[in-house]
């Protein structure tokens, strides 16, 4: 019986070593999620708002929270901790808020002061401190980290991102990162891109 148990070792141990060798391991028997598992979407009827994420992030989406009118999508990649008012390290925190634009001049608070200052950025993007970039067929206006608008970024400090969708509604994108998130960046533009209102 032992002699029998120690043939089955064998032949185990040579299977595993050539499955390894052969360059096949365990990457084969658990293949690698395609891009697209790496992704989730994220939809509402309310505004006809749509936003592609990564799935290991957290999505909390709310309407009025910040002023009448107005839909938010918060979204982190876990790592911001518990205490929302400090920027932890890994933290990435991206918040959107979406509204349309007034008509007539009805709107008033917050939601005013957003669609005047997405107008002033949008007419002085010509300044250097608004740097402009096409994503997805959208022309997005991206605002440098060190503006006033830092203070809607959350606990950690980043750029401002505000667009026009073309459907009636601006879009604003406040990413904040941590020391050691920047690498996240490309993420961040990947999520502005996708954003779609209809």
């Amino acid at each position: 019986m032992l002699i029998g148990l120690a043939v089955m070792a064998a032949i185990v141990a040579v299977g595993a070593w050539l499955l390894l060798k052969s360059g096949s391991g365990a990457a084969s028997l658990f293949p690698a999620q395609t891009e697209a598992q790496k992704w989730k979407n994220f939809s509402e009827q309310k505004f006809g708002f749509s936003v592609d994420y990564p799935a290991g992030w957290a999505l909390d989406a709310n309407y009025d929270r910040y002023a009448p009118g107005i839909m938010d999508a918060e979204l982190n990649n876990k790592k911001c901790g518990l205490n929302r008012n400090q920027c932890a390290a890994g933290c990435a925190d991206v918040r959107i808020l979406v509204g349309k634009k007034p008509e007539g001049g009805k709107a008033t608070g917050l939601f005013s002061q957003l669609y005047e200052d997405f107008m002033m950025v949008r007419d002085f993007s010509s300044a250097s401190l608004v740097d402009t970039l096409e994503l997805n067929s959208k022309k997005i206006f991206k605002v440098a980290d060190d503006q006033v608008t830092l203070a809607m970024t959350g606990a950690c400090a980043g750029p401002l991102y505000t667009f026009d969708t073309g459907s009636g509604y601006f879009v604003y994108v406040f990413a904040g990162y941590g020391a050691e998130a920047a690498d996240v960046s490309a993420d961040v533009e990947k999520i502005i891109s996708s954003i779609s209102i209809k």
